[in-house]
């Protein structure tokens, strides 16, 4: 992830990977919006990759894996304050469809 020291930098990293998520799942929501009004649009339309949290939580989830097995990480405040924020996101935009 790429966190350095400090809690600026701690706090930039969680607010791009909120920026993130909300481009990721607005660009899809687009994407399904104007494929059903106007498809001829929906080829514009650039889904950017998803952020890697995603990918991460995606896979515990389909899984049933827990994200931490057996104990807790080296610094369980940052990962459940992203792990918190993807799941913020999914349900926003889970309530979309």
């Amino acid at each position: 992830m790429g966190w350095t020291t400090g809690g600026s930098s701690v706090a930039q990293g969680i607010e791009a990977l909120r920026e993130a998520l909300y481009e990721y799942y607005g660009a899809i929501s687009e994407l399904k919006m104007l494929s059903e009004s106007q498809p001829h649009l929906a080829s514009t339309v650039k889904i950017p990759d998803k952020p890697e949290a995603l990918v991460l939580w995606e896979k515990c989830q389909a899984l049933n894996l827990p994200l931490v097995a057996g104990g807790l990480i080296d610094q369980p405040h940052l990962w459940l304050e992203e792990i918190s924020i993807v799941r913020e996101v999914v349900n926003t935009f889970s309530m979309v469809k």
